[in-house]
């Protein structure tokens, strides 16, 4: 998820991420990020380590990939490989 600079501040992203409610009635079991640990644990997102879900490019902020369950299971280790958005598909933003 990104918010563009001049929308940031303005509980967008915040709403965004705390209505994960829509992704579990579909049967979503893990939700994945790469972000600010900092916001991203307010909401339930804990860090994950690459090798227990390997990230869609390698990681210039490791620290920065989180998992967040949405059915109150421990998140295990995931074998193959991650996809992401179109938008977000390009090494530099990783």
């Amino acid at each position: 998820m990104a918010i563009h600079n001049e929308h940031q501040d303005k509980g967008i992203g915040q709403a965004l991420i705390t209505d994960l409610s829509e992704l579990k009635s579909r049967g979503v079991g893990i939700v994945l990020t790469y972000g600010d640990p900092r916001f991203y644990s307010k909401v339930g997102f804990r860090s994950l380590s690459p090798e227990t879900i390997q990230p869609p490019f390698e990681l210039s902020q490791p620290e920065g990939w989180l998992g967040q369950s949405l059915s109150g299971d421990a998140i295990a280790m995931l074998s193959g490989q991650c996809a992401c958005v179109e938008a977000l598909s390009d090494p530099k933003y990783w």
